[in-house]
């Protein structure tokens, strides 16, 4: 099955999703394509619909913000929405622009995304309730979790290094919360290094006044961010909102327990007391406090990390998530043609 992956690229979370889709989907004996737009593009997805299909293409699976502008092409159009962004999609965290931009702009676009879609695909539960709640779909969401490889994220056995170590990854965004990572140092114990992983976008700027004990890094190669998941005791969330905690995911195959704020999306791929700890969303003590804790027990910290290796290796395994979109493009295909008819 030829499978079109038309994406803006958007140095983001949304351009790993597309990558490793597409290798997934090679991995199971579909014929993946993917083409990249520039990211103006965001802004006026409309001028998408001159984008030439690739010959033979029987399956387009394109993002809610820009999907519709690839309908009406002779084949099935399924929908990934990754996280709510209107109305219920984190307003707190807004500025009023970026708000109006979100519910009047992109929301309008998603809004037709979702009723030229055979079926609209979300990562996660919670993100999934928020979208529907947010839209009258005509259609239920299909909701397939997000997975990773374990067999390339997964603990290191060499020695642990002596200091303890806590690491945050993502790009420098209120959503993410990156505004909060100052906070957060003056509340974590001075003894514990904090490492801070500034996403694809590299954005850096402010992270020198974070003081000592504290190591910055950017743009790193994917070998290179799982030695530090591997190297790290804990790996913490600040998000205020996610639509999959793939973060955590990554932490958790590598063996380490994750601390993290109980919020969309998060909570969904971490289990509290289990393979980590959820604190409601803004208490930077209590995260601090739980990353103490388990530094100061080790055995408790180990006992989650294997759990939540077991989590990423059977819940969120690829082998699952490549069953499921391959049940869904044939049923997709099926209905299509049974339209045509």
């Amino acid at each position: 099955m030829k499978v079109w992956l038309p994406g803006v690229r958007s140095n983001s979370g949304s351009d790993v999703f597309v990558e490793r889709l597409a290798a997934l989907l090679a991995e199971a004996g579909c014929d993946p394509i993917i083409t990249w737009f520039p990211l103006r593009y965001e802004l006026c997805p409309w001028l998408l619909r001159t984008a030439p299909i690739p010959e033979g293409t029987e399956i387009i699976h394109a993002n809610s913000w820009n999907a519709f502008a690839f309908s009406g092409r002779g084949c099935p159009l399924i929908v990934t929405v990754h996280h709510c962004v209107r109305g219920l999609g984190y307003p707190a965290w807004k500025g009023p622009f970026q708000a109006l931009y979100h519910d009047h702009w992109i929301g309008r676009f998603e809004a037709i995304s979702f009723r030229r879609a055979e079926a609209v695909l979300c990562g996660s539960a919670s993100a999934a309730a928020e979208v529907e709640e947010s839209f009258d779909l005509d259609k239920k969401i299909k909701v397939v979790d997000y997975w990773l490889d374990a067999s390339v994220f997964r603990p290191s056995y060499t020695p642990a290094v002596t200091r303890p170590r806590v690491l945050w990854v993502g790009n420098m965004s209120l959503r993410k919360g990156g505004d909060l990572l100052p906070a957060f140092r003056q509340c974590l114990d001075s003894g514990i290094e904090l490492h801070v992983v500034a996403g694809r976008r590299g954005q850096t700027a402010g992270l020198e006044a974070l003081g000592p004990n504290v190591k910055v890094w950017s743009r790193l190669h994917e070998s290179d961010l799982i030695k530090l998941y591997q190297d790290c005791d804990i790996t913490v969330c600040l998000s205020r909102h996610e639509g999959f905690g793939y973060t955590a995911l990554e932490a958790m195959a590598c063996g380490r327990p994750v601390v993290a704020f109980n919020v969309t999306g998060l909570k969904d791929v971490i289990v509290d007391g289990r393979t980590g700890i959820l604190r409601p969303c803004g208490d930077l003590a209590g995260v601090a406090a739980a990353c103490k804790r388990l530094i100061e027990r080790p055995e408790q910290a180990r006992t989650m990390g294997q759990a939540g290796r077991e989590r990423a290796e059977y819940h969120f395994s690829a082998a699952r998530a490549s069953a499921l979109y391959t049940q869904i493009y044939r049923d997709a295909a099926s209905a299509f043609r049974l339209r045509q008819n």
